[in-house]
């Protein structure tokens, strides 16, 4: 792993507290939800919620396998990584769709996926 592919996660700390306690991940069409933890990328709450999200660089973001589509609450993910920006490029990715490896939760969201 490459330190560019991880947002610097220590951002979302105000005096030693994670702002993004009691966060809620939806995943549309598919009815699960999950609360995000503290630091939490959109992945790692999909995998605790049983909502399939295809992976398989080990979350470094280069395979873009978990591209995802942001229904709402693009605000409330963390920008995205100079990874995630190449990614991005070299498969065209709309505005709004997003590595779920590498955008961390900081509020409430809403995804889904091209294959649910």
């Amino acid at each position: 792993m490459t330190a560019e592919s991880f947002y610097r996660r220590s951002e979302f700390f105000v005096n030693g507290r994670c702002e993004n306690r009691h966060v809620l991940v939806k995943f549309t069409p598919l009815g699960t939800a999950a609360e995000a933890r503290p630091n939490e990328t959109v992945l790692d709450t999909a995998r605790r919620a049983d909502a399939p999200i295809g992976n398989s660089c080990g979350s470094v973001g280069v395979c873009g396998r978990c591209r995802i589509l942001v229904l709402a609450g693009a605000e409330n993910l963390s920008p995205p990584t100079m990874i995630e920006i190449r990614v991005s490029a070299q498969r065209g990715f709309a505005p709004d769709e997003r590595l779920a490896c590498q955008a961390v939760v900081t509020g409430p969201v809403e995804v889904t996926t091209g294959y649910w």
